[in-house]
């Protein structure tokens, strides 16, 4: 009986070599996504998350922003998903025209976040709020809120709520607000 089986190599091969790959293929991905919990973190495209405490409105002058507060947790933000559907969508439509989108997470853990996250555009800022400091300073009405600024930095319009019938409205306050010059 020889020490070397040519048939049983040959189905060996069949199955271990794809496996190898498989599994090679998969600790590639794993070493490109980061640290664990960073969503965002392999991808070298995206916009880092920011805390509050980093975030600073006066670094977009020149730009129309659109801050957007929502949440994943508890009842408030029934519309969340369809809010950052929509925002991703404003970020792929006008972002080369000077559009930031900032979005602010007021989940108290940010985990909660995590699945939403997945879904915001590589570009658009992302900014963890867990205390609520920055949904103060806006005095939120409800979420999501929705706050467009020219490329002044003046604030021009304040959104509360995502009715999706009201995108429309909302998409043409963005694109009146991209037609003005900045330091008009």
């Amino acid at each position: 009986m020889p020490f070397f089986n040519l048939e049983k190599f040959a189905m060996f091969r069949k199955i271990i070599i794809p496996l190898l790959v498989v599994l090679i293929t998969m600790v590639g991905a794993l070493a490109l996504a980061g640290p664990e919990g960073s969503v965002r973190g392999g991808d070298r495209d995206r916009t880092p998350v920011l805390s509050v405490k980093d975030f600073n409105l006066q670094a977009y002058e020149g730009k129309v922003v659109l801050i957007g507060f929502w949440q994943r947790q508890g009842p408030q933000c029934e519309d969340c998903e369809a809010y950052i559907s929509w925002l991703t969508r404003m970020q792929e439509s006008h972002g080369k025209e000077g559009l930031v989108i900032v979005a602010v997470n007021q989940d108290q853990v940010e985990t909660a976040a995590l699945d939403l996250m997945k879904l915001i555009h590589p570009r658009i800022q992302v900014v963890m709020d867990p205390t609520g400091k920055m949904g103060s300073r806006y005095e939120l009405e409800g979420i999501p809120s929705s706050y467009m600024y020219d490329r002044n930095l003046n604030m021009q319009a304040k959104f509360v709520g995502f009715v999706p019938e009201e995108t429309e409205a909302m998409e043409k306050e963005i694109v009146k607000l991209l037609k003005k010059k900045y330091k008009d």
